[in-house]
């Protein structure tokens, strides 16, 4: 079965345009941020979030759920940082057209 021009790969599709034009200036503001900003930023929020995945999900004490929010924060956010110093560098060769190092 394919899908046609109302099929449901073309609402998903439009979406994502439409959510890709809406949140370019943040996410380019976003990546002109030094490293040790984005981490600064990213820490206090993802250990709040693991904080309550931990309590919530896990049903943890909150003082384990404190100090394991704060072990996996540390990789959470630098995984976070890598990410966004590597889209960086991607859009900046697409707009230099240089092709990626091999």
């Amino acid at each position: 079965m394919t899908a046609g021009k109302r099929g449901p790969g073309r609402w998903w599709a439009a979406f994502e345009t439409w959510l890709a034009e809406r949140t370019r200036p943040a996410l380019v503001r976003w990546e002109g941020l030094p490293g040790q900003v984005q981490f600064t930023v990213t820490l206090p929020v993802a250990v709040v979030l693991l904080f309550f995945l931990h309590v919530v999900v896990f049903d943890l004490s909150a003082f384990r759920s404190f100090f394991d929010a704060l072990f996996w924060g540390i990789p959470a956010t630098l995984i976070v940082v890598a990410a966004s110093r590597n889209e960086s560098l991607k859009r900046s060769r697409g707009r230099n057209d240089n092709p990626p190092p091999e």
